[in-house]
């Protein structure tokens, strides 16, 4: 649901609300539908409270995107005309992160599929053959500093 939408539909809620307020002033002219009456100021009550939680989540919420807006662009001033553009810079990012891991997918099956002849797979817990040279070269480099020292 859009934003603007729901506190499109609030307001008007509100305004609703308002005009019952209007109808239980008669109450004082009118000698008949007490229960009716009686039965509106009720939820006059609930209905005020429960907007009152809304308009209140919903600051929260305007809040906490400004937060993030702030997080990443800096300065949310800027943005204020357009709170919720940061939701749009997110979709936008996540879409092309899509597109490039699918890419990247299609890339791996096709060197795949070109070297089949002579593909093999290396486990993920053997070491690399350039760190494992790095690693023997340090290791006997350190080794030649030991004797250089015991002697």
């Amino acid at each position: 649901m859009d934003f603007d939408v729901l506190h499109g539909y609030v307001s008007k809620l509100e305004t609703g609300l308002e005009k019952i307020k209007s109808v239980l002033q008669l109450e004082r002219q009118c000698t008949q539908g007490q229960r009716f009456f009686t039965a509106m100021q009720g939820f006059l009550k609930e209905a005020d409270k429960e907007i009152e939680i809304v308009r209140g989540e919903e600051k929260r919420a305007l809040g906490r995107v400004k937060d993030i807006t702030d997080y990443f662009h800096g300065d949310a001033a800027k943005e204020e005309a357009h709170p919720l553009r940061i939701f749009m810079v997110v979709r936008d990012f996540l879409s092309m992160l899509d597109h490039v891991c699918r890419e990247v997918g299609r890339m791996q099956q096709d060197r795949t599929v070109v070297g089949s002849a002579r593909s093999f797979r290396v486990s993920t817990t053997a070491p690399l053959p350039v760190l494992s040279l790095y690693g023997q070269r340090r290791q006997n480099n350190s080794d030649d500093d030991d004797d250089s020292m015991s002697s």
